[in-house]
């Protein structure tokens, strides 16, 4: 099985000062992800989205985040990453993905939603409002 983002995200040195490590780095980084994965494009949105989901979050990856960061925190945190110690974790995480999917380990079931609404259809097709294709893995 692949090592999970949580996981190598925990191997990217962090470079702040003793006093600035408030929040754990390697959740940040995870939860910075999913909010981007989830539509954030910016600090702002990032933090709302964790602030939003923060108990699911703890929950699912076993973190314990008292509070969501500020917005200026996540964007200080990202700033202070090395973008090529993020590019090995990404690349690793691909990595052992395509290797495990090479070796036929079991990989979670994966569905990928697609949705576009149908031009026109608001006011003349009622029962047409959307098409949504999906492709599960």
């Amino acid at each position: 099985m692949p090592s999970t983002l949580l996981s190598l995200f925990s191997q990217i040195s962090d470079p702040r000062r003793g006093q600035g490590k408030m929040y754990p780095l390697a959740p940040i980084l995870l939860f910075t992800v999913l909010a981007m994965l989830a539509g954030a494009r910016s600090y702002r949105q990032v933090h709302g989205f964790i602030r939003t989901h923060l108990d699911r979050l703890n929950g699912g990856f076993g973190v314990s985040l008292h509070r969501a960061p500020a917005y200026s925190s996540v964007r200080f945190i990202l700033h202070g990453i090395d973008a090529d110690e993020m590019e090995r974790v990404f690349r690793e995480h691909a990595a052992g993905l395509a290797e495990a999917s090479v070796e036929g380990a079991a990989i979670p079931p994966a569905v990928a939603i697609d949705g576009k609404t149908l031009r026109g259809s608001f006011d003349a097709f009622h029962d047409r409002k959307a098409v949504i294709a999906h492709i599960r893995n």
